[in-house]
């Protein structure tokens, strides 16, 4: 892969102005790469007709799981932009834990326990399934283009042979087109979003 061609696609993308709607100037940036990345190569290596199929399959699946994280960081910047005031982004979800307190002798499993509860701040490390679920909640999104956003944190826990596996039998090839439709529907309702 030459440089030159990934660099050809991001001004592209840059003409295009795909991540117009993101104001973070940095993470337009990285966008813009990794989107960047992804068609250099669908375009040279898996429309190119030189490569085997196996080999097809592993760059779409590195595909997936690239449009995964895109559409990830996409999602938590809408959030935070959604989260303007404090006291929501300190508030952002609210986990509720028993933790053992004492054993109960002469019982098996069996505990006095206290129900904790801990605020997790979106400044924290969220995990993208707490994202979905709390766009969820809070019914920020369409619950059509959560359903495509969640089938994307699916192929993206594909970095994970075992997820790998169960996924294998979708033909990956054949789903990047569908995948490519559904990224831009997503990001086209971000953007309407973000403009009201």
């Amino acid at each position: 892969m030459k440089n030159s061609n990934l660099e050809n696609y991001i001004n592209k993308s840059k003409n295009s102005e795909t991540f117009k709607f993101i104001k973070d100037i940095k993470l337009q940036e990285v966008l813009y790469l990794f989107s960047s990345y992804i068609f250099l190569i669908y375009l040279s290596e898996i429309k190119d007709n030189k490569y085997c199929e196996k080999s097809k399959e592993m760059k779409a699946h590195t595909i997936l799981i690239y449009l995964g994280s895109i559409i990830e960081a996409v999602i938590y910047y809408f959030v935070n932009e959604k989260l303007k005031d404090k006291k929501s982004k300190n508030k952002y979800l609210e986990l509720e834990k028993l933790i053992k307190v004492q054993e109960i002798k002469e019982t098996e499993n069996l505990y006095i326990c206290k129900l904790e509860k801990k605020e997790i701040t979106l400044n924290e490390t969220i995990n993208f399934n707490s994202l979905i679920n709390w766009i969820k909640d809070k019914k920020i999104i369409d619950t059509k283009i959560i359903d495509k956003i969640n089938y994307f944190r699916k192929m993206r826990n594909m970095i994970h042979i075992k997820v790998f596996i169960d996924y294998n039998e979708y033909q990956l090839i054949e789903t990047l087109e569908k995948a490519f439709i559904d990224t831009k529907e997503i990001f086209d309702y971000i953007k309407i979003q973000l403009w009201k």
